[in-house]
C-alpha cells in the first residue's frame, strides 16, 4: 500500500490561497464622508463627474485634478485650491479620509460647479446696465497712506470714472453710486443698483493692513449660505441664512473669477485670491455683484504706483477686460458666443 502523504506538496496550494485572498472584499474609501459634522465628497468622485483625472501629487498632502484645459490643485487642510494657477478660496478645508482627498459637498456645489460647469445654472443673466461703486467718500476717506499722500476715496472715484468711460465706449450703460467726493451710506449703494435694475454691481476698494510688506489684489463674491466667509472658520448665525445677494451665487463667482484673473495677469500683482464675504454692499443685491480690492495703500511700493495716472489706467483696463471676459462667457452660455 502506498503512503498517502508521499506526494503531498504544500506549495501546490499557494495559487489557491492567493486567489482566495484576492477575492476577499477590501474596504473601499467612501465617495462621501462626514467630517466634523460636514458632508465631504472625494476628489475621485469630483473627477469622475467632471471628466478629469485624479491623483495624489504627494500622498496625503497634495492632490490634482486634470483635463486637457483645466488643472486644479488641492492642499490638505487648506481652505483654498488653485484653478489653472489662480487661488480660489473654499468655505471648508480640504481633507484626507481613508486615503482619499476630499472637499466639502457645499464647496463643490457652490464653487467648483459654477466655475467649471456654469451650463448647469439658469437663467443666464444679461449684461448691459452696470453700477460701479467707488468705495468710501466724503467724511469717510477709507484707507490712507499719509506719507505717500493717497487715500482710498480719491483713488476709487478716479478708477471708477475711468472704467465708466471705457465701458460706455463699448456700449454699456453705466451708473456710479457717487460721482464726486460725497458720503454715501453702505445701504444706499446696493439700493441704487436694485433701483436701476442693474445687471452687474462692482464695488471698488483699496486695502490697508499693519504690515507694510503685504501687497496684492483680491476679489470678493458673496458667501453662499451654510459656509463660513474667508475671514472666519465657523458657521455664525449670519452664515445660516440666505440673503437676496445669494440668488446670483453662480454669477457672483463667475464675474469675480474673471475680474480677479484679469487683474493678476495684467497688473503683475500678487494673487491674494478670489475670496468670500457677506459685505453689506453685496448682501441685498438683486443682481450679480463683486467687491474689488485693487492693492494695498499700506504697502509703500503699491501706494507709490497707485499715485500715478498710468497705474490707475492699467487697473481700469484690467477691470474692463475682466468684464468683457465675463460677458463672453455669458454669451457662450446663451448660445450667442
Amino acid at each position: 500500500m502506498s503512503n498517502p502523504h508521499a506526494c503531498f506538496r504544500p506549495w501546490a496550494l499557494l495559487p489557491l490561497l492567493i486567489t482566495a485572498f484576492l477575492l476577499i472584499p477590501s474596504p473601499r474609501a467612501a465617495a462621501q464622508a462626514t467630517i466634523n459634522g460636514t458632508t465631504y465628497i472625494s476628489l475621485d468622485t469630483v473627477a469622475g463627474q467632471l471628466g478629469m483625472s485624479s491623483r495624489w501629487i504627494k500622498s496625503g498632502e497634495e492632490a490634482e485634478l486634470k483635463s486637457q484645459w483645466t488643472t486644479m490643485r488641492f492642499l490638505v487642510h487648506k481652505r483654498w485650491f488653485f484653478l489653472n494657477g489662480e487661488r480660489i478660496y473654499l468655505g471648508m478645508p480640504v481633507a484626507s479620509n481613508r486615503g482619499q482627498a476630499m472637499i466639502a459637498q457645499r464647496d463643490y456645489d457652490t464653487t467648483i460647479r459654477p466655475l467649471l460647469t456654469p451650463t448647469q445654472f439658469e437663467p443666464v443673466p444679461k449684461l448691459y446696465r452696470i453700477v460701479i461703486d467707488p468705495g468710501h467718500g466724503g467724511k469717510d476717506p477709507g484707507a490712507q497712506n499719509t506719507s505717500r499722500g493717497v487715500n482710498e476715496k480719491t483713488l476709487t472715484l478716479d478708477v471708477a470714472q475711468r472704467l465708466k468711460r471705457k465701458l460706455e465706449a463699448v456700449g454699456y450703460k453705466v451708473i456710479l453710486t457717487r460721482d464726486s467726493d460725497k458720503y454715501v451710506s453702505l445701504g444706499a449703494r446696493p439700493a441704487l443698483a436694485n433701483q436701476v435694475n442693474a445687471d452687474l454691481f462692482i464695488s471698488l476698494h483699496f486695502n490697508a493692513v499693519d504690515d507694510p510688506r503685504v501687497s496684492g489684489v483680491e476679489t470678493y463674491a458673496m458667501t453662499p449660505p451654510y459656509l463660513p466667509s474667508t475671514s472666519g472658520s465657523t458657521l455664525t448665525a449670519s452664515a445660516r441664512k440666505s440673503y437676496p445677494g445669494n440668488k446670483n451665487d453662480p454669477w457672483n463667482l463667475l464675474a469675480a473669477y474673471y475680474l480677479q484673473t484679469s487683474m493678476v495677469r495684467n497688473l503683475g500683482a500678487t494673487d491674494r485670491g478670489l475670496k468670500r464675504a457677506r459685505f453689506a454692499v453685496l448682501k441685498d443685491l438683486n443682481c450679480p455683484g463683486v467687491l474689488i480690492e485693487g492693492g494695498f495703500l499700506s504697502n509703500p511700493a503699491e501706494a507709490e504706483r497707485l499715485k500715478t495716472s498710468a497705474e490707475r489706467e492699467k487697473l481700469a483696463n484690467s477691470l474692463l477686460e475682466g468684464i468683457l471676459l465675463y460677458q463672453k462667457k455669458l454669451n457662450i452660455l446663451r448660445g450667442k458666443g
